[in-house]
């Protein structure tokens, strides 16, 4: 699953091409909102991680059918961990319910346990749900986010951020990195 898992990584670093590269970074804007980030993340597990970040989306009633749009991400995360290395998870789904790509980013301190590749604890947790007849952009955007997340310098700017405000001032000021 491991050997899976980080070929998906490096086929999704590929993935875009340097013009579309910039108009994806640019939907962060649109995609991410301070409402849309858990600075203190409690998990410990990934389904538990998911489920609170998850949370944030649910509870203000963007997504219509709360149950199913959990379990698909937790049927995600079944097939194959989301834990991309070096700290990061993207869990991700298709939702037929949705009408529009969504974002939560979720901030663990402690770290959460997500089988990633390299065995590491995961530090930022970057949940993408986008429409099932987008999937072309939901690649572009899983690729752009593992891009913009193997920065190190990204990723310790997210870790050590203040508050959520500066978690989506931090995407949206790193697009060119992405």
């Amino acid at each position: 699953i491991a050997i899976r898992a980080l070929t998906f990584v490096k086929a999704l670093f590929f993935f875009c091409c340097e013009t579309g590269r910039n108009k994806i970074m640019e939907k962060w804007d649109r995609i991410l909102h301070a409402s849309n980030v858990l600075m203190d993340l409690k998990a410990q597990r990934n389904f538990d991680a998911i489920r609170e970040l998850a949370s944030v989306l649910t509870d203000d009633g963007i997504v219509p059918d709360q149950k199913r749009f959990l379990a698909d991400l937790i049927q995600r995360e079944q097939q194959a961990s989301t834990g991309i290395g070096k700290g990061v998870a993207v869990p991700h789904t298709h939702e037929d319910t949705i009408d529009r790509q969504l974002l939560a980013i979720g901030i663990s301190q402690e770290g959460v346990d997500f089988a990633s590749p390299d065995g590491a604890p995961v530090h930022i947790v970057a949940l993408l749900a986008t429409p099932r007849k987008h999937q072309k952009l939901h690649m572009e955007l899983l690729a752009a986010l593992s891009r913009l997340l193997q920065h190190e310098d990204v990723r310790e700017s997210l870790i050590n951020a203040a508050d959520s405000a500066e978690v989506v001032e931090i995407f949206t000021q790193k697009r060119q990195l992405g």
